[in-house]
Formats: structure tokens, C-alpha cells, sequence
């Protein structure tokens, strides 16, 4: 469900003001190597990757059967043909990386020469609920439906320790892939310790179903970091978005974007999804930066009659800090279906808070600072400790990543978090946490699965 027409030109001119620039027209094609093994066939049994192997996906690769990959092995999407994985109804995926070995699904370009949008990305497409009766998936050179699914529980399989980068192609403007999608994706599936790195598009979408997730990484992506539409109801704790203050979609990027549907409706069911412990670093470290793309947005889009709900999370350095959007969206905060609390907006580059469509700015801030809430409005990056979270477009190579995404002593993220809400009282959500955010004592991104410079890594 996109909600814009892809200005593909101006995609192309942003990225070429990263590290991860390159040129469609001259981009040279890769020279197959011995140890490249064709992928381009649907899978229909069960097919085994192994890690002394590289993988091309050539086209659209449909997955009815089973797909096993061994920890360690790497899977290149192809270019030219818009290589992509796809996890049909009824298939699985056991991808199980290890800290040490993880699965890296990257793009086949060379160091170098990668882009958001070299391949298409990977796709889970489940049998549980979603509130639309026949929708399709996005990006594909084949229509694929997915509604109508009653399975809640339905398993898609496993991914763990997983790598997804320069994802995100378009297949058409206004059809494109994310890095990573879920399409009606049901509880009984496994999913964390993933990165979605330079995604074309956002870099996580949920398309209805309730799979939860745990240690996810989006990074320096084109739109959304993570994007909720048709009744997506699962849980979410442990998740990071850093953005290049330089690349933002036409469309606006946010760090959520969250629909009840393209219009808004009551459908059920409804966006409910619950997110604890999320860090999303936008483009402003600083409130004098220069360069910053136009078209960056709120941290947290809650629109269209989502009842999204966060907790114990810090929204840094976007040019709002929460938006709610329309009516219906502000009936269900106020009714307690929409819950924020114990959340940190941090230097808010134009308001902190603010409303559109019939909410009004006084509304949304006075829903913000309810009593009990524990919401925080924080003035600027350093008093909040978190100026090392920042990815730096002015730099280039290696000068340019974050250094640390933990807080510095003394920073009000530290205690501040709460799990009393009945939202968190599930099995699925860690409640030992003291701190907001994905970061207490220990950043769990220096752990050996996690690359942020892939432009530069041989695979």
C-alpha cells in the first residue's frame, strides 16, 4: 500500500549523495564466478543452501516448498533481472544465522558500486487475518494475493541473524519492494537479529498478520523505517532506525508510518501493533545542520485509523516528533486503543507534537503529556546523551557511522521505563529493562552480525 508515485530520478540523485552511490546507465555487470550458483527457479520441494556457495536470485523466486540456508551463507540479488525472495502461503524459510556467521542477502553489484534498489529485498507472505479481502503484494512481475487468511498462528518459517541489503527496487513507479516485507505473516513465525540496510524503499513493512519481532536493525533507508498497514497486530521490542540526513523518499519518510488501511476505514482487524524499546535516530543531530533533505517527516505518522501503540521508546532528531493524523486516530488515543507512553521525542527540529486532519496541535500535546503517562519532550540530543547515535552525511567511509547508540551517564533515558501498561502484560516482551530505547549498558549492534559500512564489505 504506497502512498505516493515514486519520483525515481530524484531517488537516484539522492543516493548519489551517499557512500552507496552509483550510476544506473554505466553500472558494469558482474562476471559470473565459479562459486555463483543460479537461483531462478521456483522452489516447490525443499532446497538446501550452504554457506561455500555464493547464490544469485535471477527474477522472481517463489517459494512453495522449503528453503533451508546455512548460517553463514551469502545470497546476492541480481540487477538486471530485479532478483527477489518470496516466501508464497503455505512455504518456509529456515534461515538461522549466528552472531558469529550471519545470512547476508546483499546486492550482486561490487563494493563500491551498490545502491539502494540494486535487487528486490525478501518477502514472507502468510495465512493469517488482514483487514482487506484480496489484496497483492507489491513489487512483483506476477500478481500475488494474500487476503482472506484466518491462521493467526500460521508459520512462515525462521530468520535469525539475517543481513538485508540494497534492497528495495521498484518494479514499476508506485510498485515497489521493501527491504523486508511481511504480508499477513502469522505468530508461529520466528523473526530476529535483522538488518535492513539501504532499502529502496521502507525498510520493514507489515501488511496485516501478527508475527513479532525482536533485534531489528533499519538503516540509512529511503522512506519508512517501519511501516504498518491492513490490521498488522503483532509485537515489536528492540529496534533501531538510523537515517543519512541526505535521502528521504518524495513521499516524506518517517520513522513509523502507520495505517489502518489506505483510507482509513474500521475494518478489522485493526493496525494494532505494539512496539517497546525502539531507538529511531532521525537526520537532526543538530538544529543548525545544513543539507538535510526536505522530505523527512515524524518520527512517529500515526494516521488513517491506526491504533498503533509505542512504549519505552526515543524518537530523535526528526522534524516532528509524533504526528497524530485524523480524527479516527485521535478517538483511539483517547480511548486507550492508541497508547504512547514512556516515550522520549528529542530534539524536534519543527514541533514535538502536532496534529492534522481535525486534531489539532493543543489535542495531540495535551494526549502526549497525560498524567501517568511518563512522556518526555527533550530539548536536544547531548542533554539526552545519544549524539553518538548519529549517522554523519558530511563525513564519508567509515567517519560517517554512528559510534555508540548507548546513552551517557546521566542521561534521562536511563530508569525511565515502564512495563505496567496492559499492552506489555504477554510472555512476548522482556520487562527487565530500566532504560527507554534499545540501549541500556550494552549496544548490541558491536555484535559481529551487524555491518554498517556493506558498501565496502567483499562478499
Amino acid at each position: 500500500m504506497k502512498k505516493k508515485l515514486f519520483n525515481y530520478a530524484f531517488f537516484l540523485l539522492g543516493v548519489t549523495m551517499t557512500v552507496t552511490s552509483c550510476t544506473t546507465k554505466n553500472d558494469p555487470q558482474p562476471v559470473p564466478t565459479s562459486k555463483e550458483v543460479i537461483l531462478k527457479s521456483n522452489i516447490t520441494g525443499t532446497r538446501s543452501l550452504v554457506k561455500d556457495s555464493t547464490y544469485v536470485l535471477e527474477g522472481n523466486v517463489f517459494v512453495s516448498g522449503t528453503i533451508n540456508i546455512q548460517a553463514g551463507t551469502i545470497i546476492k540479488g541480481d540487477k538486471l533481472t530485479k532478483g527477489a525472495l518470496i516466501i508464497v502461503q503455505g512455504g518456509k524459510i529456515n534461515a538461522v544465522g549466528t552472531p558469529t556467521e550471519p545470512i547476508v542477502f546483499t546486492s550482486r553489484m561490487e563494493p563500491g558500486l551498490r545502491a539502494a534498489g540494486d535487487w528486490g529485498g525478501v518477502i514472507l507472505v502468510g495465512k493469517a487475518p488482514c483487514n482487506q479481502s484480496d489484496p497483492t503484494v507489491e513489487g512483483l512481475s506476477q500478481p500475488l494475493h494474500f487476503g482472506g487468511g484466518t491462521d493467526a498462528a500460521d508459520n512462515s518459517g525462521t530468520m535469525q541473524y539475517c543481513r538485508i541489503e540494497f534492497g528495495g527496487i521498484a518494479l514499476q513507479p508506485d510498485n515497489e519492494i521493501n527491504g523486508m516485507t511481511f504480508c499477513a505473516v502469522g505468530s508461529g513465525t520466528t523473526i530476529d537479529h535483522i538488518q535492513v540496510s539501504y532499502a529502496g524503499d521502507d525498510s520493514y513493512e507489515w501488511f496485516g498478520g501478527n508475527v513479532n519481532a525482536k533485534y531489528m536493525i533499519a538503516y540509512c533507508g529511503l522512506d519508512d523505517e517501519y511501516d504498518t498497514d491492513f490490521g498488522y497486530s503483532g509485537h515489536v521490542q528492540f529496534a533501531l532506525g538510523v537515517r543519512n540526513s541526505r535521502v528521504a523518499d518524495v513521499s516524506t519518510s518517517n520513522g513509523f508510518e502507520s495505517d489502518n488501511n489506505a483510507t482509513g476505514t474500521l475494518d478489522t482487524p485493526v493496525t494494532s501493533a505494539v512496539f517497546s524499546n525502539v531507538t529511531l535516530i532521525g537526520p537532526w543531530k543538530t538544529p543548525t545542520m545544513s543539507n538535510v533533505n526536505s522530505m523527512f517527516g515524524a518520527g512517529m505518522h500515526i494516521r488513517r485509523n491506526s491504533s498503533l501503540s509505542a512504549f519505552n521508546s526515543v524518537f530523535a532528531g526528526w522534524n516532528k516528533g509524533l504526528l497524530l493524523d485524523a480524527t479516527t486516530t485521535y478517538a483511539n488515543a483517547t480511548s486507550g486503543s492508541l497508547a504512547i507512553q514512556n516515550c522520549a521525542l528529542v530534539a524536534s527540529k519543527v514541533i514535538a507534537v502536532t496534529g492534522a486532519n481535525g486534531v489539532t496541535d493543543q489535542q495531540a500535546l495535551d494526549f502526549f503529556n497525560t498524567t501517568g503517562f511518563g512522556n518526555q519532550i527533550i530539548a536536544d540530543n547531548a542533554t539526552a546523551g545519544i549524539s553518538t547515535s548519529f549517522y554523519d552525511a558530511s563525513k564519508t567511509g567509515t567517519a560517517a557511522l554512528p559510534t555508540s547508540f548507548l546513552p551517557a551517564s546521566g542521561s534521562p533515558l536511563l530508569g525511565a521505563a515502564k512495563f505496567t501498561h496492559t499492552k506489555l502484560q504477554n510472555s512476548f516482551f522482556d520487562k527487565t529493562p530500566t532504560f527507554i530505547g534499545a540501549f541500556g549498558a550494552t549496544d548490541w549492534t558491536k555484535e559481529a552480525w551487524v555491518n554498517f559500512d556493506p558498501q565496502n564489505t567483499v562478499y
